[in-house]
């Protein structure tokens, strides 16, 4: 049963033989998170299995399109939701001869996002208990039927309730989207293709954002819901071929939860590095006489073996007593505040462009361009690169890795999001003063402060505590879209009582301040996770 208790004192046995002697050194358990990552070459963590039903043993192109699937699925979600920035020109005549206010039109942006955190805190549970599968393919027929009630709205209330319904959908691609991507790849490749599937997906949504004036424009803002609805049908069929269960069972010693680097020394006779026998640096070949084979069949299956109740409600209680963690609590901060000043930069560009700058209304959302340079500049600085660089310290530190590494490329994405935030408030407040092309750069680099604070947390948080992944993803994933609902709902009256230097300008201080709170969690993060890590174990 899985508790969140303190263990005690473990002694591990680390064994090398070498020639006709056996080395043998006690050790204390090692810190959450501390592993061993490379010995010459990497080591495979998880430790890889046997087993062809094993995710980690998923073929190539299967990753590949698994990738791609769930990616289309988040985008289709955070399209209907964070796109309706450019349409908002569109709903603002009819609402506001309705008796809506601005705040109340808004409230169609900002109120989805709250949905989202709490899609996460139900849906992730189920899909700890039941299968990740069957959560995807119901949020899928969820957004689906959100779109078609969208589109056919006859009211502003029925509008706010199918856009609720909607974020309540897109919100597993928050949590479970990412969990299935760490859950079909090693330690060492986690960075890098979180970050492929991250950039799939703001890609492809910010093509769609782009055109989504235009399209509104020219088949009408119900059609553009319609056409939401068509795609969320087809990723259905694809979700369905494509997207096998993820969910396997791991014992504690796959994550190397039983080594102690604490006891990895250099023996000074024979010149070699003592380590336990758990540590990995080859893949088995596959077995199909002890192990079934991955088959069609076997994939499409709607969930594998009992549902687990007890531990999905086990996972959402430790999900609230991981906020004491102050690494965690830290993390899911500098997470919605990001999203939060991205969404209230969402809201309120299209007003300003088209009062102040006189672009029309099917124009506005052209200024989304940006966000396409930001992913392919994401890519290799928080994928490709997080991971090169905690594998050149690893090697440099007797194969050591620490999950604080994964915290150096913040640095960047946190002075551009305090000077765009800024940078944005200034703009809007004095018009004739800016060019419009301070709202281009704003949509597109506050988005890259926001893509490199989602993907360094979830690294970072992931890389600690390997056995609490599920629970972390929901902290992070929930909770930022209640805090970011909280940043974002009081934009209007904010910037009525401040102004938009006032407001954007709090949102830079309070992106510095959780910037600067990251320095003492890069230097005594180890601290922390040797205190804390002791009250996240499962007693297998």
């Amino acid at each position: 049963m899985a508790k969140l208790s303190p263990v005690k004192h473990v002694e591990n046995i680390d064994i090398e033989e070498s020639g006709e002697e056996i080395h043998v050194t006690k050790s204390k358990v090692n810190v959450s998170g501390t592993v061993q990552l490379t010995k010459g070459t990497i080591v495979y963590i998880p430790t890889p299995t046997s087993d062809p039903r094993d995710p980690l043993n998923m073929p190539k192109w299967q990753k590949t399109m698994v990738l791609i699937t769930i990616s289309l699925f988040s985008t289709i979600g955070l399209c209907i939701v964070s796109g309706f920035g450019g349409l908002l020109s569109f709903y603002i005549p009819g609402y506001a001869a309705a008796g809506k206010t601005y705040a109340d039109i808004t409230s169609l942006m900002t109120y989805p996002t709250l949905t989202m955190g709490i899609g996460n805190l139900i849906g992730m549970p189920i899909a700890i208990a039941v299968g990740r599968r069957i959560v995807l393919l119901v949020a899928t027929v969820i957004m689906l039927v959100g779109a078609i009630l969208c589109a056919v709205a006859t009211h502003f209330e029925w509008h706010l309730g199918a856009r609720m319904l909607i974020g309540f959908a897109a919100g597993q691609s928050e949590a479970l989207v990412p969990m299935i991507t760490q859950e079909i790849f090693f330690l060492h490749e986690r960075g890098t293709f979180l970050m492929v599937q991250q950039t799939i997906q703001t890609i492809a949504t910010a093509v769609l954002v782009l055109f989504a004036s235009p399209i509104a424009g020219a088949i009408t803002p119900e059609w553009w819901y319609g056409l939401g609805a068509c795609l969320s049908g087809v990723f259905l069929v694809m979700a369905v071929v494509f997207v096998p269960e993820t969910k396997y069972f791991r014992p504690l010693s796959s994550f190397q939860d039983n080594v102690s680097t604490e006891g990895l020394r250099e023996d000074p006779d024979k010149h070699a590095t003592m380590e336990s026998h758990t540590v990995v640096t080859d893949r088995p070949a596959l077995d199909f006489v002890i192990y079934e084979p991955r088959t069609w069949r076997s994939d499409l299956r709607l969930w594998v073996g009992s549902p687990e109740w007890r531990k999905g409600m086990e996972t959402f209680i430790q999900s609230f007593q991981l906020l004491l963690f102050p690494n965690v609590l830290w993390a899911m901060a500098l997470n919605g505040l990001t999203l939060g000043v991205n969404i209230a930069i969402g809201t309120t560009y299209g007003t300003i462009l088209t009062t102040m700058y006189n672009w029309p209304d099917r124009s506005a959302s052209y200024i989304n361009c940006g966000q396409i340079i930001t992913s392919l500049l994401a890519l290799p600085i928080f994928g490709l690169g997080s991971d090169r660089l905690i594998a050149w310290v690893a090697k440099r530190r007797n194969g050591i890795h620490e999950p604080e590494i994964r915290l150096l490329p913040l640095i960047l994405p946190i002075i551009v999001g305090v000077f765009t935030a800024v940078l944005y408030g200034l703009g809007a407040t004095h018009p004739t003063s800016y060019h419009w092309f301070v709202y281009a750069w704003a949509v597109a680099a506050y988005y890259f402060t926001f893509v490199g604070a989602n993907i360094v947390a979830i690294t970072y948080l992931l890389d600690s505590y390997p056995q609490r992944a599920s629970s972390l993803l929901i902290i992070i994933c929930a909770f930022r879209g209640i805090i970011s609902f909280g940043v974002s709902y009081g934009i209007s009256p904010f910037i009525d009582g401040s102004g938009y230097d006032g407001a954007f300008g709090t949102f830079g201080g309070l992106t510095a301040a959780l910037g600067l709170l990251g320095i003492p969690v890069f230097i005594w993060g180890k601290k922390i996770r040797e205190l804390t890590g002791r009250y996240a174990v499962d007693r297998e």
